[in-house]
């Protein structure tokens, strides 16, 4: 773990330092952007003809209802991230391939609420509202993600204003989701159905392990 902390430092203050030599050659050009992880702001610099490096970041919040292990769950979620990307124009012009690394604090907030009869349905097992009581979770994700992609727009050439377009996936790793019930304390078969709903849960959080990106932006070089 410390050595993770270790290499994660390192590499930030490479990406600062990247940024900081970057800003001496040209630019910046800041963005505004919007898509699949919510909006935000992006800085790019031009590090040498056809290389540029991008900082940004991006959140919004959206509900909703997911089903897991026959549980209605109402989710709050949460996109927060902040990356640093490296792009390459290989044939001098607007397309661009995309690649770097995200702080990813993703996460997601579930309540569970019983079905039309006041009842939860549990590993297979019937409980009433009264015996489960509050259920709640969490969903969370890698907190360093990495990513690639493609993209058009070139700010850094051509007039002042640029019209950007990304779609690339972040790799968020496998999810780790937390779940529980305040009727555990009494029932240690509800803890223990409790305890397969989460793993059920976590594996149907598998599928967002890449989550595809799609963003507009406009940026403005200085």
């Amino acid at each position: 773990m410390r050595q993770w902390r270790r290499i994660r430092r390192a590499g930030l203050g490479c990406v600062l330092g990247l940024l900081f030599a970057a800003s001496a050659y040209a630019g910046p050009a800041l963005d505004v952007h919007a898509g699949s992880l919510g909006g935000g702001l992006g800085l790019t610099f031009e590090v040498a003809r056809g290389l540029d490096v991008r900082a940004g970041f991006n959140v919004a919040n959206a509900t909703r209802t997911v089903t897991s292990d026959n549980i209605r769950y109402d989710g709050q979620i949460k996109f927060q991230t902040v990356g640093a990307l490296a792009d390459w124009y290989p044939f001098d012009g607007a397309f661009r391939l995309s690649a770097g690394l995200y702080y990813n604090d993703n996460k997601a907030d579930l309540t569970a609420f019983p079905d039309a009869g006041g009842t939860y349905t549990i590993d297979g097992n019937t409980y009433t509202a009264a015996q489960v009581g509050s259920l709640t979770g969490t969903v969370r994700f890698n907190r360093s993600s990495p990513y690639i992609g493609l993209g058009f727009g070139n700010p850094m050439r051509g007039g002042p204003w640029t019209f950007m377009l990304d779609v690339g996936a972040l790799y968020q790793g496998s999810p780790k989701v937390n779940l529980s019930a305040s009727g555990t304390l009494a029932n240690p078969q509800l803890a223990a159905d409790i305890a397969s709903a989460r793993q059920t849960a976590e594996s149907d959080a598998a599928k967002y392990r890449w989550w595809p990106l799609v963003q507009l932006g406009l940026g403005y070089r200085f």
